[in-house]
């Protein structure tokens, strides 16, 4: 028998563990016992880790709030430009789809979500509308907003469609979704 050289990573583990069973049976309906037994710990073990279901819940999103506030936080120190706006809707990008196992569980069950998080998805919302304000380019008219606005949910309407996303690789997803939303944020020229 071989021996296994790296350290078990259990909280990552948990993590997917988790949100494999929130996303196809939901938050309500899945236990942590159902947790740990997926990931071949104990049910102790996984409270060592997590103190509770909603707790776990925190630490599974909070690492995409966290990763989305530090892409809109850019929006405060940079002025607008063409490069940096391309820029910074590819930062934008590569946390949703780095985060993309996390979609199905917010969209799913948004009650628990909203339980768990409260005023800190306000504080997402707020930020998010800052960086579609940013998007829409200086001295913005309200279809450049709207474009903007546009231009942010081509990529959540990707996400939520259903599509088996595996089929293209990464990069080349990467790549598609930058192209339409930068394509939605080119209208705004036909509008000046």
């Amino acid at each position: 028998m071989q021996h296994e050289t790296r350290a078990r990573d259990t909280k990552g583990d948990i993590h997917r563990a988790a949100l494999d069973l929130f996303s196809t049976r939901g938050y309500e309906k899945t236990s942590l016992r159902e947790i740990a037994e997926q990931v071949g710990i104990t049910k102790a073990s996984l409270y060592y880790h997590y103190s509770s279901k909603q707790d776990l819940l925190q630490a599974i999103i909070g690492t995409f709030f966290d990763d989305m506030r530090a892409v809109f936080d850019q929006v405060d120190d940079q002025p607008w430009s063409p490069e940096r706006e391309r820029e910074l809707l590819g930062a934008y990008l590569d946390v949703v789809i780095n985060h993309r196992s996390t979609g199905p569980t917010i969209l799913r069950d948004i009650a628990a979500v909203l339980a768990a998080f409260g005023d800190q998805l306000d504080d997402l919302i707020e930020q998010s509308r800052r960086f579609q304000v940013w998007l829409a380019g200086p001295d913005p008219k309200p279809s450049d907003r709207i474009l903007a606005a546009a231009a942010v949910e081509v990529v959540g309407a990707v996400f939520s469609a259903g599509l088996d996303q595996s089929e293209v690789p990464d990069e080349e997803f990467r790549t598609i979704l930058l192209d339409a939303a930068t394509a939605v944020l080119a209208r705004r020229q036909h509008h000046r």
